[in-house]
């Protein structure tokens, strides 16, 4: 008798209220993954990091990632994937989260042509709804992850001080459509996460964790400069406690650990130890 997916995805979903908890986005390692996936993995392991989240870069086709992480007790419960991916090759995008054993797919980019509109926002709120449907009818969650450019103001005279983030909010259907926070460009777009998990925290999935240096100044338009300004968790200018207690109180359970700068080898383990205690024990709801 096969077993019946919406009951895997439950079991999935009430695994990773506990192991899934805390994760690390494979970029923060992409050159050491295209390099010598298994050995990566082996350090990481070795770490404490037990799930992973992959990056739209990866190399390895699904399957063979699997394999390794099963080989040493690790899971992947979250995939990035392309908006142009989503939109071409649904089937596949589908195929590829279950081979991982990931229980959400995260869009990482909001598909513009600068100077970003109102008109454009709604065209991906849009998209993402089609993909959200999609994804939700195969037992999968969605969910569009932020840059900087989603806390400016968007161009609406009848709302001032919206932002697209807020615009995408309430363009997009909930329980279709969710959001993975990333609290790093939330601060370089001028915002604060834990106001903005405090006003949108019901959407909200999973965060994604890094820290800013206290003396950056952040260029907007200009993201590829934020890299060498990532400093471990808690060390920076965001408030990473008050982000995770915000998020707690939300019941966002799903806290992935990102690290894009030059120290990130050095810096993720740090890392990993400023937060851990924090974290362990989260509930669980896995919007």
């Amino acid at each position: 008798m096969k077993f019946p997916y919406t009951l895997l995805l439950t079991a999935l979903l009430a695994l990773s209220s506990e192991s899934f908890g805390l994760g690390l986005q494979m970029y923060s390692l992409q050159e050491e993954f295209d390099r010598d996936t298994p050995a990566t993995l082996d350090r990481l392991k070795a770490q404490g990091f037990m799930d992973l989240e992959t990056s739209v870069f990866i190399k390895l086709p699904a399957a063979e990632l699997r394999a390794l992480l099963d080989a040493r007790g690790m899971t992947c419960s979250s995939h990035h994937v392309r908006p142009e991916t989503l939109e071409k090759n649904m089937d596949q995008v589908i195929a590829d989260a279950k081979a991982l054993g990931a229980v959400q797919v995260v869009c990482p980019i909001l598909p513009h042509k600068a100077p970003m509109d109102r008109a454009q926002v709604l065209k991906a709120a849009s998209n993402f709804n089609r993909y959200g449907s999609a994804l939700k009818a195969a037992g999968l969650r969605f969910a569009y992850h932020n840059h900087a450019l989603d806390f400016m103001v968007a161009d609406s005279p009848a709302a001032p001080g919206e932002t697209v983030y807020d615009v995408l909010i309430a363009a997009t259907e909930p329980g279709v459509v969710s959001f993975q926070l990333d609290v790093f460009w939330v601060e370089w777009g001028g915002a604060k996460a834990a106001d903005v998990i405090a006003k949108h925290g019901q959407r909200i999935c999973s965060l994604h964790l890094k820290d800013l240096s206290r003396d950056a100044k952040p260029d907007v338009a200009n993201p590829k400069s934020a890299r060498p300004l990532m400093v471990r968790l808690a060390a920076g200018r965001v408030d990473i406690p008050a982000v995770i207690t915000a998020a707690k109180a939300k019941r966002v359970s799903h806290f992935i650990i990102e690290d894009e700068s030059p120290n990130a080898v050095s810096q993720l383990p740090e890392s990993l130890q400023a937060v851990k205690p924090q974290l362990d024990g989260t509930p669980s709801s896995n919007k």
